[in-house]
């Protein structure tokens, strides 16, 4: 295990023991690829045993969230539908909250697409007023094409979420930040990104759990989207090195977590210190 930063275990413990909820990401968090990460499990039941809250929440916006709650029922742990939070419905909030009769250009799988449209979104093919990029694994060049030409002629450009790569058990993919980077180089437009880190996403998840800032702790792999939603508040962020960022990586980053540890599993062994 990996204590705190320049700090003992002791205050990894002092840390822990206010965290009334954690929120956690999935992909090199929780499992990588199909893969279930050793000690996941047990800290979920941890959590469990200690009625200590927590939600999931992914920026992966390839799928929806039933693919995420089938997926981590079938690696072994069963849980309530209301424990996945996802980037898709926070930019969907965002856009029936500010813009509800705009017409609306997915770039992205069907998963997202269906997301839109079941939200009562206008998605349209054809004269959009947003456009909106997520994780398109099927990504086509026709649609890269008309996403450009929309936000050229005036088009507010939106991207689900700003992640450049998706862990994999092979390595990493190119993520939607990777796809909005492209459409940037051709338009030379910048998004407004949701998902994690942004206040977008920090706002949702406080609504929608009920705890303050404070008694939040955000648990992920990487530094730019994980750790990087408590710049500016009071939540405590969890590295852990088991997908993306590396100890190295910290040395001259800006973003810095609140504790260090390798995994979830050794986070469950210093809850289980606290609480027995």
């Amino acid at each position: 295990m990996i204590g705190r930063i320049l700090d003992t275990k002791e205050s990894s413990k002092d840390v822990l023991k206010n965290v009334k909820c954690f929120i956690l990401d999935l992909d090199g968090t929780v499992y990588l690829g199909d893969k279930i990460l050793e000690g996941s499990i047990k800290f979920l039941q941890q959590l469990e045993k200690n009625s200590i809250a927590f939600k999931f929440f992914t920026n992966n916006s390839s799928k929806n969230a039933e693919v995420y709650i089938n997926r981590i029922r079938k690696m072994g742990y069963n849980f309530s539908e209301d424990k996945m939070l996802i980037s898709n419905y926070v930019i969907i909030n965002y856009i029936k909250d500010n813009m509800p009769n705009k017409k609306v250009f997915v770039l992205g799988t069907q998963y997202l697409k269906n997301d839109f449209r079941q939200a009562n979104i206008n998605v349209v093919t054809e004269d959009a007023d947003v456009v909106v990029v997520g994780f398109d694994t099927s990504l086509e060049y026709e649609n890269v094409s008309k996403a450009c030409e929309y936000i050229r002629n005036g088009a507010i450009f939106l991207g689900v979420n700003p992640d450049f790569n998706c862990p994999t058990e092979n390595g990493f993919i190119p993520d939607c930040g990777s796809i909005c980077s492209m459409i940037t180089a051709s338009t030379g437009v910048v998004p407004e990104f949701f998902g994690k880190p942004s206040h977008h996403t920090l706002k949702y998840v406080i609504n929608n759990i009920g705890f303050k800032e404070e008694e939040i702790a955000f648990v992920g792999d990487r530094l730019y989207t994980d750790i990087a939603i408590g710049k500016d508040n009071d939540s405590v962020t969890i590295l852990v090195l088991s997908g993306e960022a590396k100890l190295e990586d910290l040395i001259e980053s800006e973003i810095q977590p609140t504790l260090i540890f390798n995994s979830l599993g050794d986070v469950k062994n210093v809850l289980e210190e606290i609480y027995g």
